[in-house]
């Protein structure tokens, strides 16, 4: 018995060890409210303390400080990070399966993290808009060339992404030694009986039209016009053919960006024929006339970066047999049952309609209840080989499962530019936070087939453990101290921004002061001014960075809070106001 307690104790220390932090946003909570505050400085500090070069979470030190120091205007220093953060993404997508396997089958908080797909994309979108906020900070030359052709390689570098991501991952059937072997057989029950929780195919980040429109703009910064218009096309047809309707953005980009592909028709050399066309096509009558009139006028490019992508939380649940169903019984503990887990659940779990009614039916009819929020998996022949390898007694009763998941996105309002009297809407170029939610609903069943598995081999080990035990209870005590050791992953990039918003505006040569009006969640009202003096030729880069704030904001960068909400409201930083290369113009 002394052997099998020590083996027991020695278990039990190993997963403490191994447990980590359930939720990663609670380890920054302190650099995010010092970034809200413009405080940049101590939020690097915070970072720095918070996590390692080197460590599990290394690509999150570099993505985080990255942003950091972009918002710092350290834009140099802010694309080394980037640079390393995408080297390290490379690096860790040619990591074995097997070499992480340990690590998640005791809790994947432990294993390196690699990013979501649309966080190694945003890489190259962050490295390219560093790029041409460099540009803006040099005279006309070689260094400044240089500059700009950095932005359109990194726009280059973002679509590549976007394919290389579509590359197989591999599959734990690689794993060789006992436990793997064990885990490959878990995963091939739970694989067998989950099948696809969403359609995939819905949600699938296939393209990204604001990567073609940060090409365009990199080009005609060169006076590259037909390269530009190429680019300009390619983000409104993204925008058209399903980027802005899969991330709920609105139809303003597409049009934004058709108008700057006639607009580049134009000064390319195209006849009034050849472009009138495009225009009848996708432009309003206003905007048909507003071509006339953008000719020997100075561009600003107002971009806001508005709010942050909400933080992962974990899902508790609880997994059963159920011998007279030959089943598995999947619900969220009853001790949480918060209302945004109860939708995150039925969405992508529970039973529905007919199938839920049925499974209800046939587990005891004096129990019949219409429940929709459990999830019966029927073995069928596989229940056989689930009691061979002894994974129906380790699930027993009750076994904890965890699970990341998302709350309902953040309701953003709009976003407005006043500039010589004119007041005009900005429109939604891209979301980042619809990008992670969705991206998390197409992992849920890689998700939760990987958190079925882990939760089970563990508890295999335990009883494994107690064998000979007439007691019970190192079974017992090693399948609890398994459970209470599991973590969900919920580590992400939480400085990127909820939103992007954009705005192009065409002003006549002069001095200008320019306001930015912005609403974030629950109604909270901020305002920035930036002033600027404009040459004919310009285009200027105004980069806004809008987060509400713990404390209120200075007079001049605050608008009175709507109704009913708190008057301390959100601040915002400016992240480039400086001009970029002044382009010829075309009578």
């Amino acid at each position: 018995m002394k052997p099998r307690i020590l083996i027991f104790f020695l278990l039990m220390t190993g997963l403490l060890q191994l447990s980590g932090c359930a939720t990663y946003g609670s380890g920054i909570e302190q650099a995010l409210t010092s970034v809200e505050q413009g405080n940049y400085p101590e939020a690097a500090r915070r970072i720095e303390a918070s996590l390692t070069p080197e460590g599990s979470d290394r690509l999150l030190y570099h993505l985080e400080l990255g942003v950091i120091r972009h918002l710092e205007g350290d834009y140099a220093t802010s694309n080394a990070l980037l640079e390393r953060a995408s080297r390290i993404v490379e690096s860790l997508q040619t990591t074995s399966i097997s070499d992480s396997l340990v690590s998640l089958m005791s809790n994947p908080r432990n294993a390196a993290y690699a990013g979501n797909e649309h966080e190694r994309v945003l890489i190259y979108y962050y490295k390219a808009l560093n790029y041409l906020a460099i540009a803006g900070n040099l005279p006309a030359g070689n260094a400044r060339q240089d500059a700009i052709e950095g932005a359109r390689i990194e726009s280059r570098r973002l679509l590549l992404r976007l394919q290389a991501l579509k590359n197989n991952e591999g599959s734990y059937d690689n794993a060789q030694d006992d436990k793997e072997r064990t885990f490959s057989k878990v995963m091939n029950v739970f694989s067998a009986l989950m099948g696809n929780l969403v359609d995939a195919d819905a949600l699938t980040y296939r393209d990204d039209a604001l990567a073609h429109y940060l090409t365009g703009i990199s080009f005609e910064m060169n006076g590259e016009y037909d390269n530009a218009r190429i680019s300009y096309q390619k983000a409104a047809e993204s925008y058209g053919k399903g980027y802005a309707e899969q991330f709920r953005l609105g139809e303003g980009m597409e049009e934004q960006a058709w108008f700057d592909t006639v607009r580049m028709m134009q000064l390319s050399g195209f006849s009034s024929g050849e472009w009138q066309v495009f225009a009848d096509r996708h432009l309003s009558q206003a905007r048909q006339q507003e071509l006339q009139q953008v000719r020997g006028k100075a561009q600003v490019l107002v971009m806001e970066h508005k709010g942050r992508v909400p933080p992962k939380k974990e899902l508790n649940l609880s997994l059963a047999i159920n011998p007279n169903l030959r089943a598995l019984q999947l619900q969220p503990y009853f001790f949480e049952y918060s209302q945004e887990q109860m939708n995150w659940f039925y969405l992508l779990y529970a039973d529905k309609m007919v199938f839920g009614l049925v499974a209800d039916y046939l587990n005891a009819t004096r129990n019949f209840r219409i429940d929709f929020f459990s999830k019966t998996l029927f073995l069928g022949p596989l229940y056989d080989e689930a009691e061979r390898i002894g994974l129906t007694s380790a699930i027993g009763n009750s076994l904890r499962v965890t699970v990341p998941y998302y709350g309902k996105p953040v309701a953003y309002g709009a976003s407005r530019v006043t500039a010589n009297g004119v007041t005009l809407p900005l429109s939604v170029a891209a979301s980042p936070q619809q990008m992670a939610i969705q991206e998390q609903m197409k992992q849920a069943g890689p998700e939760i087939r990987a958190a079925l598995a882990r939760s089970a081999v563990k508890a295999m080990t335990a009883m494994a453990i107690g064998q000979g035990d007439s007691s019970g209870f190192l079974a017992f005590a090693g399948k609890l101290a398994a459970q209470l050791t599991d973590a969900a992953d919920t580590r992400s990039w939480l400085l990127l921004p909820a939103e992007v918003h954009i705005r192009r505006l065409f002003l006549d040569p002069g001095d200008y002061t320019l306001a930015l009006d912005s609403t974030l969640e629950a109604g909270q009202r901020t305002r920035r001014t930036t002033e600027l003096s404009l040459q004919t030729g310009d285009i200027r880069l105004w980069q806004v960075r809008t987060l509400a704030a713990n404390q209120t904001a200075a007079p001049d960068e605050i608008s009175a809070p709507a109704p009913g909400h708190d008057e301390n409201a959100g601040r915002t930083e400016d992240e480039s106001t400086k001009p970029t290369r002044r382009l010829p113009t075309k009578d």
